[in-house]
């Protein structure tokens, strides 16, 4: 017995080795935590660089207004004579206060050049301020910033007030150093804004969802490997969001399984010793089954009278030890379905069923005669008989018993190719607590005296069949379980 208990308990335990040993090979880039923070950290910088590519645009906008802008209070000045020529050493002085190459406008359809650069080349583009669009600002931006330097530009747009176009003369190179300086700004801005954002994100996200789940994930592989331990149990937090919810019923459910794991082993326990005692009242029974092989030659006619119902007692013992042994190692047999006539099997149980006081029930086989059905002859002769003791012997314990009539109907019908079987008897019927566990082992016994092994039997043994074994609830007195077994393919062909 205690090497079948540490077998019992190192099943769990090996199962919940293999999560922990699954949970330790889980690569590190796939850990939830190193995810979410990898997610968090790229939705931050995408948004990051959805921020800078207007900002670029704007700020470069802002640098070619402020240059053109620069020129006009110069231009305004010599507007009013536009036929002024200013010196060389004037000339660069205003092109480097205003940081331009030239300088002109347009009055009157005519073009009048203030200050001209040596250095100054082709034009490489011409900028309309007045109409230049936030679109085109951006493509700018961006060629700017990786391919320019080298590009002259031209910038056009009027003096507020007059009719006079101001054109300004730049290099982009001033141009692409201040949008790069802006842009390490940009970055170092971005990259602590990022950090912030990011850990505070992950540090609300862990605690409201990856914490949790990673508490739930733990105890789990803890519960599966001491299902035993009470402390295993996990214990929901405080909280009445879903993961409050989850936590919640996840903390029923162990307890339930714990329940049932400390069910299951106690029953495996009692099978084992069920199983030891069985083995020994085998041996006794077989020495009472020689001697009542002897009594059935004697000649006394008490004992001819009473020998043959102490051989079916005896043979009904070592067959319900042999159920027992069997159903504990589950090795029931494979059924063997052949086409039965189900009134004469019907009618061999009530011929075999011999209980104390079965005389007293009238039993009524309303079956068909010609009714068939597809099953094991035997296994369906034990199902049978095992309802109709049950039905026998709760008529018999009835506390009115003398007060009403004992009845015992089994009849039949088929519907399409499903054979019906309805056991139906006028005895108290089955208290709630049987109910609840009808057809587990050892729990729903409707007898007193009962093992609890018949009903479950009898469940197993219909489902090897294919079909379904049901208690039917009604307002009549007495117990009605129906029986369905569906005939196989081949037969219901023919």
């Amino acid at each position: 017995m205690a090497k079948e208990e540490t077998s019992g308990k190192q099943a769990p335990t090996s199962a919940g080795l293999s999560l922990q040993h699954e949970h330790e090979q889980i690569p590190f880039h796939r850990r939830m935590r190193v995810r979410l923070i990898l997610l968090i950290t790229l939705s931050v910088f995408i948004t990051e660089i959805m921020v800078f590519m207007p900002s670029i645009a704007s700020m470069q906008q802002s640098w070619l207004e402020d240059h053109h802008q620069s020129a006009k209070a110069i231009s305004m000045i010599l507007a009013s004579s536009p036929e002024i020529t200013l010196s060389p050493n004037l000339q660069k002085n205003v092109l480097t206060a205003t940081d331009a190459l030239a300088i002109s406008i347009v009055k009157n359809n005519q073009k009048y050049n203030f200050a001209t650069s040596p250095d100054l080349t082709k034009v490489n583009e011409t900028i309309n301020l007045p109409d230049y669009s936030e679109t085109k600002a951006l493509l700018d931006s961006l060629s700017t910033l990786y391919f320019g330097g080298n590009n002259i530009l031209l910038l056009r747009g009027p003096i507020e007030g007059t009719d006079i176009t101001l054109e300004v003369t730049v290099a982009d190179a001033k141009l692409r150093e201040a949008m790069i300086d802006f842009s390490w700004h940009f970055i170092v801005i971005s990259l602590t804004i990022a950090i912030v954002a990011a850990t505070t994100i992950y540090l609300i996200v862990h605690e409201l969802l990856v914490r949790p789940l990673q508490n739930i994930y733990t105890n789990m592989l803890d519960f599966v490997m001491e299902p035993h331990n009470p402390s295993k149990i996990l214990v929901p937090e405080a909280r009445r969001d879903e993961l409050g919810i989850t936590q919640k019923r996840i903390s029923v459910i162990e307890s339930e399984l714990q329940k049932s794991y400390a069910h299951q082993k106690h029953l495996a326990n009692l099978g084992l010793a069920v199983s030891k005692i069985n083995h020994d009242m085998r041996n006794i029974l077989a020495s009472a089954q020689l001697m009542s092989d002897h009594l059935a030659d004697a000649k006394d006619p008490m004992v001819k009278k009473i020998a043959p119902k102490l051989i079916r007692a005896i043979d009904r013992a070592v067959t319900y030890s042999q159920t027992v042994i069997t159903y504990g190692r589950t090795q029931e047999e494979a059924p063997k379905r052949k086409t039965l006539l189900l009134h004469d099997l019907v009618e061999d149980v009530f011929e075999s069923l011999t209980l104390p006081g079965s005389d007293q029930v009238e039993f009524i086989d309303s079956v068909p005669f010609d009714m068939t059905i597809d099953a094991d002859e035997e296994q369906l002769h034990r199902v049978i008989t095992n309802l109709c003791r049950n039905a026998v012997q709760a008529m018999l314990e009835r506390e009115d018993g003398e007060n009403f009539q004992k009845k015992l109907t089994i009849s039949g019908h088929r519907i399409d190719n499903v054979a019906v079987i309805d056991v139906v008897d006028t005895g108290p019927g089955l208290p709630a607590k049987a109910k609840e566990h009808l057809f587990s082992p050892f729990q729903g016994s409707t007898s007193r005296n009962g093992s609890g092994l018949g009903l479950t039997i009898c469940e197993e043994l219909i489902h090897a069949l294919g079909g379904t074994i049901t208690l039917i609830e009604n307002e009549q007195e007495g117990a009605h379980f129906e029986i369905r077994v569906p005939d196989l393919p081949s037969h219901s062909e023919e």
